[in-house]
């Protein structure tokens, strides 16, 4: 019998998967970082070794992009050395690992979507470190699952899109980049990708179909949150270029995620962004309501 581990439970991804599993009445344990760190390989052991888990879904992960310039152990400690950590230990005691990483590992050079089979060159720490957890897993438990993903939202959780709304009830005018292009991914799908792919083995990519720029993003934020009646102010959202919003850590251009090998993996397209934003901005509307804040 299927019995879950999530690590990283309570952030944005890990509460999805939470959600999904209770949903399924699905046996899981749901630990925090500070219940479970994956940079602590004993710690993990003894959790696992009595046999009570038959795989571990890795939400646990240094996510802050620009902070990884300066953080970069700290990053590489959750992102690299963790996911080596879960290859020990899944070979170990024969436990299947679901781990996942980012569109960041590439370059955005490409001018078509990126395959899981193209070279990866990351043009930032934090893409870096992600990169070096992929190759430290699989190379230590090639049995593993690797779902790369990108551009990720839901909740609750800081993102682009919570973001957005929070600035649109604030600001009549907004400047935004258009010239960094990729695909967003509702966690709630990407969740059930993971609960899909369970038994998978390799590098999988998964978004939501549709591929855009941050600016056009924000267009349809603005458009749909406005027909659901969330109070927006934003009446104007200017495209700018990248160089005209300046970050820490440089951002690929392109990083379009091709979805071909999953779809034929599952038998399913996941949904065009454009249906993710709405189904999440219906369901953040009653939660950050009952929350009393966007």
């Amino acid at each position: 019998m299927i019995k879950i581990l999530i690590c990283g439970a309570s952030g944005m991804l890990g509460s999805h998967v939470q959600r999904l599993l209770l949903e399924k009445a699905a046996p899981f344990v749901a630990l925090n970082a500070n219940q479970m760190d994956i940079t602590d390989l004993n710690a993990l052991s003894d959790c696992i070794d009595d046999g009570k888990f038959t795989h571990v879904i890795n939400c646990a992960a240094y996510t802050q992009v620009d902070k990884a310039e300066t953080e970069i152990e700290e990053s590489a400690l959750a992102n690299a050395v963790g996911p080596y950590h879960l290859g020990v230990v899944g070979k170990r005691h024969g436990v299947k690992i679901i781990h996942f990483s980012t569109d960041y590992v590439f370059n955005g050079e490409a001018t078509s979507p990126y395959c899981e089979e193209d070279p990866c060159s990351p043009v930032n720490a934090y893409g870096m470190t992600k990169w070096s957890g992929e190759v430290k897993l699989l190379n230590e438990y090639p049995k593993a699952c690797v779902i790369r993903t990108s551009w990720l939202f839901g909740f609750p959780g800081k993102n682009f899109v919570s973001t957005m709304l929070k600035l649109m009830q604030e600001r009549d005018q907004l400047r935004v980049v258009a010239d960094q292009v990729g695909r967003p991914t509702y966690c709630q799908d990407l969740a059930q990708a993971a609960i899909d792919l369970i038994d998978a083995e390799g590098i999988f990519h998964f978004a939501n179909t549709g591929q855009t720029s941050w600016h056009q993003l924000a267009v349809e934020i603005n458009r749909q949150a406005r027909e659901l009646n969330y109070p927006i102010k934003t009446e104007s959202i200017t495209p700018i270029s990248t160089d005209e919003y300046p970050t820490p850590a440089k951002r690929p251009l392109y990083s379009t995620l091709s979805t071909e090998k999953i779809e034929r993996y599952l038998g399913y397209a996941p949904q065009p962004w454009q249906e993710a934003l709405r189904d999440y901005l219906v369901h953040a509307h009653d939660y950050y309501s009952s929350h009393q804040k966007v």
